[in-house]
């Protein structure tokens, strides 16, 4: 029998909403197994931006793999031990990371989604490059705006 799943934000909404169906523990780093699962599943595919979306937001850390980055948007401050975080980290981890992946799923179905987030990436790493902040995540480095879902987009805020 096989399976096939044409919706993954429909999937991982479902998961948030009740992810004992699905995992064995409720924690960011089964969430994060279970989504590279997918994610490797759809010959690595399925994520293709989302590290590259999450720096534009972040404004930094380029060298780092997708849920260090999430993890690092939801707490800035301090590394991140993904199997040993304290309950409230993590839960608010796990929320942060369905939250971003459904935006970013639903800005790559866009029209134009993917260029928009690989596009943002690249003048976020050239004015880095032109402002000598390559080597280093200093905070008072070039950001760009970050590309967001139309939906998710306030009234009288810049489009990017």
């Amino acid at each position: 029998m096989t399976i096939t799943i044409t919706n993954y934000r429909e999937l991982f909404a479902n998961i948030h909403e009740r992810p004992q169906m699905w995992l064995i523990r409720e924690d960011f780093a089964s969430v994060v197994a279970f989504i590279e699962g997918c994610d490797q599943a759809n010959a690595r595919t399925l994520l293709t931006g989302f590290q590259p979306w999450l720096v534009t937001q972040a404004g930094c850390l380029n060298n780092h793999v997708w849920w260090s980055i999430v993890a690092h948007l939801t707490e800035p401050i301090g590394p991140k031990n993904f199997r040993d975080m304290d309950p409230d980290l993590d839960a608010r981890t796990v929320e942060s990371l369905f939250d971003l992946l459904d935006e970013f799923l639903e800005l790559r179905d866009e029209h134009d989604g993917t260029n928009r987030i690989f596009a943002a990436h690249e003048q976020w790493r050239r004015l880095r490059e032109l402002n000598g902040c390559s080597a280093t995540d200093a905070p008072n480095c070039p950001t760009v705006p970050w590309p967001r879902a139309a939906s998710r987009i306030k009234p009288n805020s810049p489009t990017p």
